[in-house]
């Protein structure tokens, strides 16, 4: 999101690239909703996705948040505390050409703790199409969806997809992002790609490991054919 254009954030970040011309055309991943970030933390936003990013900048992303702007919920006055929601958000990297704005953003859905949140991404039909549908808790049966255009993506030297980034990361703004104290899970992760060209290779890399800010660790990795890449669980965990 906003730290692909500024990195300013705190935390971990984990991306699969592709060097060979090959893109990535679908994204899915069950979230397993946090606890809160700890009392004392006022500020933020914090964020926690995982999105395709398209040559360029930009990124296509379901996004959990906390503390974010977004005030336009398809559920308003929940049952539950109002600490995390999630959204669909597209970036676009060429902001101000072909129409397109510096943020498309869904309306939001407020989710409880332990809930579970199915989203995907898809390119079809010359557009992505975004959708988060609540499986579990309080909210279960709400859901979002979201087009985006290609033309939102595109310059000179890009047409079609244009996606050679997956990545999964949380995405932490703030004075306090040192006091991050949980873990963030998704599940039956799956990135598929548009040819087989160096999937396999490129998922292989995939190892738990730290960048300092956090650390991510990997489950149950399978080829479930030769385009798609599957990961029974990514954690993202605090340093």
């Amino acid at each position: 999101s906003l730290a692909l254009l500024a990195r300013s954030a705190y935390g971990i970040s984990w991306a699969l690239i592709f060097d060979n011309g090959n893109t990535w055309v679908q994204q899915t991943y069950t979230i397993t909703v946090p606890p809160p970030p700890p009392p004392s933390v006022t500020s933020g936003p914090w964020y926690f996705w995982c999105g395709l990013q398209p040559q360029g900048g930009g990124v296509i992303q379901p996004v959990l948040g906390w503390e974010t702007s977004e005030n336009n919920q398809v559920n308003p006055n929940p049952s539950f505390p109002e600490v995390w929601a999630m959204n669909l958000w597209s970036l676009p990297w060429n902001y101000g050409q072909s129409g397109a704005p510096a943020t498309q953003e869904s309306a939001g859905i407020w989710v409880d703790q332990g809930a579970l949140v199915a989203s995907t991404v898809q390119w079809e039909n010359g557009q992505w199409y975004q959708q988060s549908n609540v499986l579990s808790g309080a909210a279960a049966g709400q859901t979002v969806e979201m087009y985006t255009p290609a033309s939102y993506f595109e310059g000179d030297n890009a047409s079609g997809d244009n996606t050679p980034m997956a990545l999964c990361e949380s995405e932490l703004d703030g004075g306090q992002t040192d006091q991050w104290d949980f873990t963030v899970t998704f599940t039956d992760v799956y990135f598929q790609a548009q040819t087989s060209d160096g999937v396999q290779t490129l998922c292989e890399t995939a190892t738990d490991h730290s960048d300092g800010n956090g650390y991510v660790s990997f489950t149950g990795f399978q080829m479930i054919d030769d385009v798609t890449c599957y990961w029974f669980s990514i954690t993202l965990s605090p340093p």
